[in-house]
């Protein structure tokens, strides 16, 4: 995988200004887990999620992590309402090509991430991956956005 460290210094800055002239939307992240995590607490896990995803899509600052919470009486578990907090489950919305130890890497540092702020068993990620002709921003296909498609090739080496 190609990312900006592994550029010579003097070609970084117009490889993520390439990158962030046409906007990016990906990924796009949702955290389900329960309630009453402070805020700070949020602000150091969806700093920790940002890092290990940027690794892996390192794309522009377009990375959108959603924390939908919910408390224990509007979550059931093996069928039983409220009988314990809800286990987190992340999912991804981000665009085919990352390389697969780049993705194992990040993986690993979500649920690092996941598991210091809950401290709660079996935590599941679940990865949608996204060709170009499938993604749409302001109502046009990114398949038929050239710069669009020349930076995935780039951020992705191919």
């Amino acid at each position: 995988m190609t990312d900006s460290s592994s550029l010579p210094i003097a070609h970084r800055s117009s490889f993520w200004r390439s990158l962030a002239e046409e906007k990016v939307t990906m990924p796009i992240t949702y955290l389900d887990a329960p309630s009453g995590l402070p805020v700070e607490a949020k602000s150091k896990l969806v700093k920790d999620i940002y890092d290990a995803l940027h690794e892996a899509y390192p794309f522009p600052d377009d990375v959108r992590i959603f924390l939908r919470e919910w408390p224990a009486e509007s979550v059931s578990q093996d069928g039983k309402l409220g009988s314990e907090p809800a286990r987190p489950v992340f999912m991804m919305h981000v665009p085919e090509g990352a390389n697969l130890e780049a993705k194992r890497k990040m993986l690993k540092g979500i649920n690092a991430a996941v598991a210091k702020a809950y401290h709660l068993p079996k935590f599941m990620i679940f990865i949608q991956e996204y060709p170009l002709e499938r993604v749409a921003l302001d109502g046009g296909l990114h398949s038929d956005n050239k710069a669009r498609v020349d930076a995935q090739k780039k951020a992705y080496g191919g």
